[in-house]
């Protein structure tokens, strides 16, 4: 209905004026003079070359019209103007873009301006104007007339376009409206003083062409300084996402630039991934509901997808009258709309649209500004998702697809942070496959790393976005849960059931019955470090599930740390532990792949002397001390254990000599250069003596491995080096 009433009255309005503008018929000796052919020229040529005024445009079309219209009257003032709008609109293919209301709307801009010459002259003739000559309308007096005569024009002009918007129920009669007003009044303010200019060389129209044409030439240097300057804009924000990699950022300073290119009322930019293009930034929050979370695929209709199948800017001028955005209409009050496609090595990367909230809010040269931004933005964006993939690459295991032990390590890190923060638990699990070797050995190692990649995709699943999964090592799993301990039970032993009811499938083989054993330890109930929840994780999966059974959830508790595993004094493991580690897992999987382990051997020197000097506490506590340093340089897999009184082995599992001397360096360097505070004012050194053993590369036996135990000890030990030492001697 409202499109109805808004024809109505754009009918009406090019009625009125073609009512008035006959009246030429009987002023037609007017047009027998020769200069009003250049007085024609004059207006075209003003209205062509559009002068930048802010986010807006002006010309000097006014100032013409209104000299003209004094000097000639409204029969020639008004064809005048209506000529140049219209041979205006004939040259911008932004409003004439083969189809009808182009030229519609155009008769209606010419019609309204030409009545609002008729307007301004009967005011220009009620204050007098009429009954003075040329000469005398530039006395100073005398030109105050333009004030309200100028007044009229503009208020009319802007009363007829008001009254469409409002008739059309247009959004620019909000805010957008107000600015409007204010740039044409800027416009107006610069145009008006022109037809003071004509009035003055009235009789030297040549000299009017010559002070006009500096003017043109100045507007057409301002518009080509405004291109310079957003061309500029845009190259300087490429060079400042060179160096950028957070797709976040890129994506919204591509959308603020594009909003300051164009003026836009929003904007949106929408990236590949996969087969489908999803909106990733909107400058516009209201605009997030109403837009495909899930994404587009290339086989729908509409404006985006056309941009991205033809690789060219899609320009929808009316949104109303476009069915390729009628998907579109009602929802956000747009009227107008620019796609652009961002490419990159001639594909199609992503895609920025700009939303306007009248009809034909964009310019070409608008467009040509977010083009040139989409061309070298698409590169980067590119550069930063193959930089993202690489990073994602580096925290991820190639054979599950999860997340490694470095993420995870990061990960549980900053996860027991905001924890403590927060105040809220955390829960950390370790997940062994059961029996794991009999998969390779029945199945081959094909299979078996299907059966470990298919157990990651069950666990993964199982956890969604509660936690973050992680390849462990090996055939184990470790997760982070955001859960209590009541709720982590709950989802480890549902996660134990959907593994044990799996059935994988690969290449023709089915295997069954493939089961975990898991270890589950929560912050604040079992431990405040991350690394102690972790080891005591590992703890209640070995001795809690694996131990007793397999195929069981079990949670931490202090019976994990028996005197038989765990040293009391130092929180290490005991020799008894290490030992049964590397005969049962080490020195098997030596047997079966060929690997190696090395054996680190730490002895303190004289250290009785500490014991004999500040007492049997004071070396405790420097013992203590000692264990907490190889445990910070302990990493995953790699065993600790206090072996005798000031004695210490650390095993390190797939290592060479040349890694484990690095490792023997690295441990022995934080012993020596650590203050032992034994008492107020007093600080010793402690150092030690150590060695490396690498099996099988330098012990090939397992017996000889065992018996060289206690005879690299016995050769580290001060009592022994004393000996050897006396030999000499005594000799």
């Amino acid at each position: 209905m409202n499109r109805s009433i808004d024809k109505v009255y754009m009918y009406a309005v090019i009625a009125v004026a073609c009512f008035l503008i006959s009246g030429v018929t009987e002023h037609l000796d007017l047009y027998t003079r020769v200069d009003i052919i250049p007085l024609f020229l004059l207006g075209i040529l003003v209205e062509i070359i559009q002068i930048p005024l802010g986010n807006a445009y002006g010309t000097l079309t006014v100032g013409v019209v209104l000299g003209t219209m004094i000097l000639e009257g409204p029969f020639v003032a008004a064809p005048l103007v209506a000529t140049a709008v219209l041979f205006q609109a004939f040259l911008n293919n932004r409003i004439l873009k083969k189809n009808h209301k182009g030229y519609f709307i155009a008769f209606f801009n010419a019609a309204q301006y030409a009545v609002c010459v008729f307007a301004a002259y009967g005011v220009f003739t009620w204050l007098g104007g009429r009954e003075v000559s040329t000469t005398e309308m530039l006395s100073s007096m005398q030109l105050l007339i333009f004030i309200p005569v100028a007044l009229t024009y503009m208020i009319v002009n802007h009363t007829s376009v008001y009254v469409l918007f409002f008739l059309r129920k247009d959004p620019m009669l909000s805010g957008n409206y107000a600015q409007l007003f204010l740039s044409d009044s800027l416009n107006y303010l610069i145009s008006t003083p022109f037809a003071v200019f004509m009035l003055l060389f009235s009789h030297y129209l040549p000299v009017v062409f010559l002070i006009f044409l500096p003017l043109i030439l100045f507007g057409q240097v301002m518009k080509l300084y405004q291109k310079i300057t957003r061309l500029n804009e845009v190259h300087q924000v490429n060079a400042q996402l060179q160096s950028e990699f957070d797709l976040d950022k890129i994506y919204s300073t591509i959308v603020e630039t594009s909003g300051r290119l164009t003026n836009c009322a929003a904007g949106v930019l929408w990236v590949f991934r996969g087969d489908r293009i999803y909106p990733v930034c909107s400058s516009d929050d209201s605009l997030i509901g109403q837009l495909p979370q899930d994404g587009m695929s290339l086989e729908q209709t509409g404006i985006v997808v056309n941009a991205v199948l033809n690789k060219r800017v899609e320009r929808v001028d009316d949104v109303a009258k476009d069915r390729r955005v009628k998907s579109i209409k009602g929802k956000a009050h747009f009227e107008s709309m620019l796609v652009v496609p961002l490419l990159a090595r001639d594909k199609v990367v992503g895609v920025i649209t700009c939303y306007g909230k009248r009809p034909y809010a964009f310019s070409q040269e608008q467009t040509e500004w977010v083009t040139v931004l989409a061309t070298q933005v698409g590169v980067i964006i590119e550069n930063a998702n193959l930089y993202s993939e690489l990073q994602e690459a580096t925290l991820r295991d190639p054979g599950t697809g999860l997340y490694n032990y470095r993420y995870f390590y990061q990960e549980l890190k900053r996860s027991t942070q905001i924890a403590k923060d927060l105040g809220n638990p955390l829960s950390i699990v370790i997940i062994d496959i059961d029996h794991f070797k009999k998969y390779n050995d029945t199945y081959g190692h094909v299979v078996g790393d299907e059966v470990l990649r298919q157990t990651g995709q069950v666990i993964q699943k199982t956890i969604g976005t509660r936690g973050v999964v992680a390849r462990y090592g090996g055939e184990e799993f470790a997760v982070i849960l955001n859960e209590s301990l009541e709720h982590a039970k709950q989802s480890v032993e549902h996660l134990r059931r959907a593994v044990a009811h799996n059935k994988f499938e690969y290449q023709g083989y089915v295997v069954q019955g493939v089961t975990v054993s898991v270890g589950l330890a929560t912050y604040p109930d079992h431990d405040q470090d991350e690394k102690e929840l972790l080891e005591k994780a590992d703890q209640a999966m070995y001795w809690g599930a694996k131990q007793r059974g397999r195929n069981k959830v079990a949670v931490y508790t202090p019976d994990f740390d028996a005197h038989l595993f765990v040293d009391q004094l130092t929180g290490l493991y005991t020799y008894h532990y290490l030992h049964m580690k590397m005969m049962d897992e080490y020195m098997m999987s030596t047997r079966e792949n060929g690997s190696s382990f090395g054996l680190i051997f730490f002895n303190v020197i004289e250290f009785d002397n500490i014991n004999r000097t500040f007492g049997f506490e004071i070396g405790n506590h420097v013992l203590r001390e000692i264990s907490v340093l190889v445990k910070q340089n302990v990493r995953h897999g790699e065993i600790a254990c206090r072996y005798g009184g000031d004695e210490f082995l650390l095993l390190v599992p797939t290592v060479d000599r040349i890694e484990a001397q690095r490792i023997r360096e690295r441990i022995t360097r934080a012993i020596s250069q650590h203050p032992f505070r034994v008492r107020d004012n007093v600080i010793v050194r402690v150092m030690v003596r150590s060695d490396v053993l690498i099996f099988p590369d330098e012990v090939a036996e397992e017996p000889q491995l065992i018996s060289m135990i206690p005879e690299t000890f016995l050769h580290l030990s001060s009592e022994w080096k004393q000996a050897q030492d006396r030999q000499p001697q005594d000799a």
